[in-house]
């Protein structure tokens, strides 16, 4: 199940157009190893991808169910651990630990162990609840001489790529506003409600607290990811207003983004979605307009109007099946090898959480916060406008 092709070569693509080279240029190296942290299914998914990208070797695999983990380490022909500890005991110092696999909800006790031990790891964005956890960890790493990588394969899926040097290029001219949607058929965890009116929903103001959310909520789950896409395409945020609302299995959340440029980004996250999972999103321009929707075949459009008195020109066309998150791994292990930046940087979760957690103000508040200067710390950070004032996103 997890042997590689013979004679497969991997075509890869990214923001630089790089992956092809990457691949080269590690063929050849010393064997990287590998520890895999959490063997349940996205943890078997990346052991094919380790497989796939070539020269690394799989060491050892742990997970809190022996029997999972044992099950995957005699597939990769390595030894399974009982423990943390007896994983950090047999493997040298300069494995890299793999920690895809583990749940959001209980990755931060693993990943300081392992940043603490002088370990490399590799971890799931944004790795902890807080901008301040994460920091914790940052530190931990440095005083202890290990380094932490985040994923994010959004920034690796070809649509997303192809958007953004459209967009960076000028094809629809200046960006006024992008409505972006995100629904998820699963459903979501039990989490405190307010009462929901007689028509079985309540948009959440004043009151509510998002303090208790999960992390597979409609916020934390869905809309920061698209949060974070759109800080890589246009760049910082000045202006965050949220709602949400909840209903029996249902979580829903729009977050309104206004930009230091001048655009506005609505964002629809739904868990709990009757349908199919969705996925799509409009950028609107001075030249033009984009789409991306998942449910269509040929699913990036773009429509262009070349002077005011012609129809829009429509053209279609389907980007490429490769995996992103095959491209993102080797994007990843070349960074550890080389002591390169990787395109998901620490400041990148830091200003992603940022606005996730001004989000949640606003949601508990009802009113826009405006992302700015801490003038206490003197640090980039939010404050709330003043008895409602400014204007919203």
């Amino acid at each position: 199940m997890f042997q590689r092709k013979p004679g497969k070569r991997l075509i890869l693509n990214d923001d630089s157009g790089c992956f092809a080279s990457i691949c080269e240029a590690i063929r050849g190296m010393v064997m990287m190893k590998i520890a895999v942290i959490g063997a349940g299914e996205t943890g078997k998914r990346y052991v094919q991808h380790l497989l796939n990208a070539g020269q690394t070797e799989i060491a050892g695999v742990y997970d809190t169910q022996l029997e999972a983990a044992s099950a995957l380490a005699q597939r990769c022909g390595c030894p399974a651990f009982p423990s943390m500890e007896a994983l950090d005991a047999a493997l040298p110092r300069d494995t890299v630990y793999n920690c895809l696999g583990l749940p959001e909800d209980s990755q931060m006790p693993y990943l300081f162990r392992a940043l603490a031990g002088g370990r490399q790891v590799i971890a799931r964005m944004p790795a902890a609840d807080s901008v301040e956890d994460v920091q914790a960890l940052l530190e931990a790493a440095e005083a202890h001489g290990g380094r932490l990588l985040f994923s994010h394969p959004e920034r690796f899926y070809y649509h997303n790529i192809d958007l953004k040097h459209r967009i960076e290029a000028g094809s629809i001219g200046r960006i006024g506003t992008i409505n972006v949607k995100r629904y998820l058929p699963l459903r979501p965890t039990a989490f405190r409600q307010d009462e929901s009116g007689a028509s079985g929903v309540h948009w959440m103001g004043g009151n509510y607290s998002c303090a208790g959310e999960p992390k597979d909520g409609a916020l934390f789950g869905l809309a920061l990811h698209d949060i974070d896409l759109l800080r890589w395409t246009l760049g910082e945020v000045a202006n965050v207003y949220a709602m949400h609302t909840a209903s029996g299995e249902s979580d829903y959340v729009l977050v309104t983004l206004k930009f230091r440029q001048g655009s506005i980004a609505n964002i629809e996250a739904y868990r709990g979605y009757p349908g199919g999972y969705t996925a799509a999103v409009e950028y609107a321009g001075s030249k033009g307009v984009i789409r991306y929707d998942n449910r269509k075949t040929n699913a990036l459009q773009i429509h262009k109007t070349e002077n005011s008195a012609s129809w829009p020109h429509n053209t279609q066309f389907s980007p490429s099946f490769r995996h992103p998150e095959l491209d993102e791994l080797v994007h990843l292990l070349s960074c550890l090898r080389n002591g390169s930046q990787p395109m998901m940087t620490v400041e990148d979760v830091r200003e992603t959480l940022k606005v996730v957690h001004a989000a949640q103000q606003s949601i508990r508040t009802g009113q826009p916060v405006q992302l700015g200067v801490d003038r206490v710390n003197g640090i980039p950070g939010f404050h709330g406008e003043a008895n409602g004032g400014g204007e919203h996103a």
